[in-house]
């Protein structure tokens, strides 16, 4: 049998497995929607420091964590236990996110370099180079034309870049007028992405072509969600905004305060939520644009929310991680870690896991877990 198609077959079940976080958003999407319903309280599992500032989200693939951190340093951790099962050092910041495929985790740093490795010794399959720094998550998708796995990253370079999974080696790179921050989601068989240029593209997968652009008019430094060829996006302008891509026009704008955007917005059925600078979160009517809630912290918000269930879930720049009611925008949950949280959280069956400034990952067990 061909290895590659065993490789495939391996890719699609972890990929769909019900313990997995695979991307900065869990999907490809980005969405931001957990598919487990987290019960409350949760309770600290454990707390494991790996060095020095936290900024990307820990991915789960099976027992297994997998992060970065402001040092340069990338761990394999267990899920269980929060052991670190090995290391390895780019000697530059990692401040994005990693993504999953199959027994392969691949991330990008601020080296340039886009890193693939064997999630079962940490060994380097191949690494690829940018002419600047990866700061944004990375993302995956098979080709409809070969059947194989591409790998996605934006590059302070002004490119978004495609390449192989199995090779490493360049497949297409399309170039934008800035840096390119956000991760790169995937939605109707297009990627789309913003950057610092303002601008929001729409790309094809298999050549790179541009499928679709439009002006936001301001910064784009995190990752936009595209559902039925709506853009939603939380930029530096101090908006949340939604962008009718066919129509090429705005359809709504959300602000009530005038401080910018980091943290990439969750998009329901329903209800965007996006956290701001401000101190905090929102609820906004993804039709019509119009506020249905706010939730206050006590300093700004640079972790983006995940919804689970009845609740989402987002860490403050006051050091605490909160469970806010999805309906009332009430606290049903919050734990002090006590440090600036940028890391956004990874949610998997009965357990949230997530980074922190103070160098620590962080893993609860909801109600039903034991320790």
């Amino acid at each position: 049998m061909n290895p590659f198609i065993v490789f495939i077959g391996y890719f699609i079940v972890t990929h769909c497995a019900s313990a997995d976080w695979n991307f900065f958003r869990g999907s490809a999407d980005m969405r931001g929607v957990a598919k487990h319903s987290l019960q409350l309280p949760l309770k600290l599992a454990w707390d494991i420091k790996i060095g020095r500032s936290v900024f990307a989200t820990p991915v789960v693939a099976g027992d297994k964590i997998f992060v970065g951190n402001e040092e340069g340093k990338f761990v394999s951790m267990d899920l269980k236990s929060g052991k670190i099962l090995w290391e390895f050092d780019t000697e530059d910041i990692i401040e994005g996110t990693a993504c999953i495929a199959g027994s392969y985790v691949i991330f990008g740093s601020g080296d340039g370099f886009l890193y693939c490795m064997n999630q079962s010794d940490g060994k380097v399959k191949w690494k690829y180079e940018t002419d600047g720094e990866i700061l944004g998550g990375v993302n995956l998708f098979k080709s409809k034309e070969d059947n194989k796995l591409y790998v996605l990253a934006g590059s302070y370079d002004n490119y978004m870049h495609c390449v192989s999974l199995d090779s490493g080696k360049l497949k297409w790179k399309y170039e934008t007028q800035n840096y390119v921050n956000g991760a790169p989601g995937i939605a109707d068989g297009k990627i789309y992405f913003g950057g610092c240029d303002a601008q929001i593209y729409g790309i094809k997968t298999e050549d790179g072509k541009i499928h679709t652009t439009m002006d936001a008019e301001n910064y784009i430094a995190n990752s936009i969600v595209v559902v039925d060829s709506v853009a939603y996006v939380a930029h530096h302008g101090n908006r949340v905004a939604a962008f009718d891509l066919k129509k090429k026009k705005q359809i709504w704008e959300f602000g009530e305060r005038d401080f910018p955007y980091f943290s990439s917005p969750a998009v329901t059925k329903d209800s965007v939520f996006a956290a701001g600078r401000d101190k905090r979160l929102y609820k906004i009517n993804r039709k019509s644009g119009d506020g249905i809630w706010e939730f206050k912290t006590g300093n700004g918000i640079e972790s983006s929310p995940v919804v689970s269930g009845d609740n989402v879930f987002v860490g403050s720049g006051d050091g605490s991680i909160y469970a806010v009611n999805i309906k009332s925008g009430k606290e049903k949950w919050s734990f002090e870690l006590g440090d600036n949280i940028r890391s956004s959280p990874a949610i998997v069956d009965g357990k949230l896991v997530i980074g922190c400034d103070d160098g620590k990952i962080y893993c609860f067990n909801d109600s039903t877990k034991s320790q």
